[in-house]
């Protein structure tokens, strides 16, 4: 994956162009993906791989930067397209879609854990009953975290490891993916600086 060109892009309102940004402190909650599938994925992790929630996200064109980017409130005008400049080797991951939330996972890690709760008639469970599944669906749930529920709970433990089972995220693709997004997470001492794209164009051809 060395090979790829990252890009980025970033409100123009606070562009921190041609300098080193470090680590951020903090974890990220997911915007496009449900809890209880961001915890399953950080469930099943590997330590040489990158986590979500202290990534920072990039596309492997312009064009895909500024589309996955300018979804919100703010309009394509508001956003610099930027190519990325990586100081150091962070982890790094290429997933097998443009955006996490069309990944397989998604639907079948919550198809998994609905059928086994349809299965034991979850829904007619009292609610002291019900609560003892809150740890897989509270928002960012650290791995140990979600063990230690496990080890108190069988039907936890039960669900998270079926859910666990279906996981295929962190399975590096073959190739790269034209437009596959990517992640990567920052160690001390790691960076990465924003290079404007000179003539930003809707393709993402022809960019500096």
């Amino acid at each position: 994956m060395s090979p790829l060109v990252l890009y980025r892009a970033e409100l123009r309102s606070s562009l921190k162009a041609g300098v080193s940004i470090p680590r951020r402190p903090g974890r990220r909650l997911p915007s496009n993906v449900p809890f209880v599938v961001d915890n399953i994925w950080e469930f099943t992790r590997p330590d040489t791989m990158p986590s979500r929630r202290h990534g920072v996200y990039a596309s492997p064109t312009a064009a895909l930067a500024l589309a996955g980017a300018s979804q919100g409130a703010a309009s394509r005008g508001d956003y610099a397209v930027c190519r990325l400049e990586l100081m150091g080797k962070p982890r790094l991951l290429q997933i097998g879609v443009r955006d996490a939330r069309f990944h397989r996972d998604v639907d079948a890690v919550q198809a998994v854990i609905l059928r086994l709760l349809r299965a034991g008639s979850w829904a007619e469970a009292p609610l002291a009953r019900k609560l003892s599944l809150a740890p897989m669906f509270v928002p960012g749930v650290e791995r140990e975290e979600l063990r230690q529920a496990m080890a108190h709970d069988a039907l936890l433990h039960e669900v998270v490891l079926a859910a666990a089972a279906v996981v295929t995220l962190w399975t590096t693709p073959a190739v790269p993916d034209p437009e596959g997004e990517v992640f990567f997470e920052l160690d001390d001492g790691q960076a990465y600086i924003l290079h404007p794209c000179a003539g930003e164009g809707p393709d993402g051809h022809g960019l500096a």
